[in-house]
């Protein structure tokens, strides 16, 4: 999880940080399994696959599930989907390789950013003369005030109703954003400390285009509401990186092209005419696609058994299993009447067995672990067990049952009665269609409730509904994932703070909110990551948010695509140096 973006909503596998969430696998190994090709991932994740490009060609990659907003910042707009869409015209803001170590932004930045202060704690960054955007403007001081207005609950700086914040861990600690000395000095509030404070740069969008727009945005709320919105609802027809949206391509949620940005200021550039992004939510679909030759690769959203065994046997085509920095979970939405008790929370985690759904899933086809932990894998140094001692995810349903009758529900044959005596009204079991894994698990989860008395309905969300979805809670239970990185101070916040628009649930708890607030408040790594353990352990004895799986992930390809690659340490994965891409210059 980057900490100035926001953790993503992986709608498909799984958000910037904001998160595009979370935090994946921490060995920084690169975590791939070989299926048919990409042997050299294992040992050198961030050469592999590099090959001389020759100029032109159009390159079609197919993505698992669609968008339906343009602005990442808000929690409609914070998706894995429109992360991936963006990528090629985002300001490059710096990323962790697939070895995990992190980049700091050469393209943008004359040198890596610099802590000038620790009381308070202040950040400065010196952007390069040759970055602008690509209609000249420079990326200046107007573009980290309006990324800082547009990320925090502050009613004065934005109305909260339009701007809609996936995460205001950032925003809500800025005192003041200046330009010193031909740098741009980031200060905090009295007692803020970040670890990661040299992850990333705290900017976005193009500011000047909201001036164009005419939104006072720098003095009154209402029209920075009304900018985020205008980012939200439109096309971008703008760029700070190496490609740009041509407008008539995009059907919105579906497919849209990119071509070379001839204002590109960075060292690397594109070599490719054009590439194509379109959505293909079926698996085998996109894989007959890929052996026609009418895209060149995908790395799906989910893990599906059959297309990763045909993957690794398609002529023409290389393909890897591997971690990434993703992972499902149940949340429970705390406005139903019947999920707001404690007690019944309690009892269906009790009863639902995370064995059981890792054995009907991904248990065949590559290891993986149940999580027990809502921040940290297994495999991270900083991993502690938070949930097993609960009960949760132990599959004993003997015990559901007997909370709940401790509760004061009666089981009538097959129907469970609240104490008032009424029946229950069905649960919404929601999750993204084309996902066969959440498929299967929430079929299991219906299942399981079943055994206890209540009622369910299996409701799959469409592909690119699942941000709005999300935002407006129209779930009982939802089974969704987040993607980030391996950083993850800013992931308690976005997750559960009570201020957050990504805490989809509805859980408020100062208490917590206290304790997600420490994470920042400490420049020692391993003592944030304690603090966020804690945070962790308090949000899962509310019963509110159950982890299921870290989700290990499939990428095929074209033998002829260069420099493409998977990245299990970046939410954006393989979109990570989109400016590589293109076709081996032999072959």
């Amino acid at each position: 999880m980057r900490k100035q973006p926001a953790a993503l909503v992986a709608a498909g596998v799984a958000a910037a940080l904001a998160l595009s969430a979370c935090s994946g696998d921490d060995s920084g190994d690169g975590g791939s399994a070989n299926v048919g090709g990409l042997e050299a991932c294992v040992d050198d994740p961030n050469n592999c696959n590099a090959a001389e490009r020759r100029d032109g060609g159009e390159l079609t990659w197919a993505l698992s599930s669609g968008w339906d907003a343009w602005n990442g910042n808000t929690a409609a707009g914070n998706s894995l989907y429109l992360t991936q869409v963006m990528a090629g015209t985002r300001i490059p803001t710096g990323e962790f390789l697939p070895d995990g170590t992190y980049q700091w932004p050469k393209d943008l930045l004359t040198a890596a950013p610099e802590l000038i202060s620790e009381s308070p704690m202040q950040v400065r960054y010196e952007i390069r003369p040759e970055a602008k955007w690509d209609d000249g403007n420079a990326i200046d001081l107007d573009d980290f005030l309006f990324h800082w207005y547009g990320a925090t609950s502050d009613a004065d700086k934005c109305d909260q109703e339009l701007c809609d914040p996936a995460a205001i861990s950032y925003g809500d600690n800025v005192e003041s954003i200046e330009e010193v000395d031909g740098g741009i000095v980031v200060s905090y509030v009295e007692g803020y400390t970040d670890p990661e404070w040299s992850l990333g740069v705290p900017v976005s969008l193009p500011a000047h285009i909201a001036d164009e727009q005419g939104f006072d945005w720098k003095n009154d709320p209402a029209d920075m509401g009304a900018a985020a919105e205008f980012f939200n609802t439109t096309v971008p027809t703008w760029t700070a990186g190496p490609y740009k949206i041509l407008p008539d391509s995009v059907e919105m949620g579906q497919s849209l092209s990119l071509v070379p940005n001839e204002n590109w200021y960075g060292e690397i550039k594109p070599t490719l005419d054009k590439i194509n992004l379109e959505v293909i939510a079926e698996q085998p679909t996109m894989l007959t696609a890929l052996e026609n030759g009418e895209i060149h690769g995908s790395e799906p959203a989910s893990l599906d058994p059959d297309v990763a065994e045909q993957a690794g046997d398609l002529p023409g085509a290389v393909s890897a299993i591997g971690s990434r920095p993703a992972w499902d979970h149940l949340d429970f939405n705390l406005s139903n009447e019947f999920l707001s008790d404690i007690e019944v929370r309690k009892a269906i985690m009790t009863a639902i067995s995370l064995e059981d759904i890792k054995a009907a899933t991904y248990a065949e086809l590559t290891e993986t672990e149940t999580r027990t932990n809502h921040i940290f894998p297994a495999t991270s140094e900083y991993h502690t067990d938070v949930t097993s001692e609960l009960g949760q995810g132990s599959g004993d349903v003997e015990a559901a049952k007997q909370i709940l009758a401790d509760a004061g529900y009666t089981l009538e044959g097959e129907t469970l009665k609240t104490p008032e005596g009424e029946d229950i009204e069905p649960l919404s079991l929601v999750w993204l269609e084309g996902n066969t894994m959440r498929e299967i698990t929430m079929t299991l989860v219906q299942a399981v409730l079943k055994e206890l008395g209540i009622p369910a309905n299996l409701e799959p969300n469409a592909p690119d509904k699942l941000g709005t979805t999300l935002a407006e809670r129209k779930f009982d239970i939802v089974e969704f994932g987040w993607i980030g990185s391996l950083a993850f101070t800013g992931a308690p916040s976005q997750y559960w703070h009570s201020g957050s628009a990504s805490n989809y649930a509805g859980m408020k708890n100062d208490e917590i909110d206290a304790v997600i607030e420490s994470v920042t408040q400490t420049t020692d790594l391993a003592e944030a990551a304690a603090r966020a353990n804690e945070a962790a352990k308090m949000v899962a004895e509310q019963y509110v948010i159950l982890p299921v799986v870290t989700t290990p992930g499939l990428i095929v390809m074209s033998d002829q695509v260069a420099n493409v690659r998977p990245n299990s340490s970046d939410q954006i994965g393989p979109f990570y140096n989109m400016e590589e891409w293109g076709f081996k210059a032999e072959g």
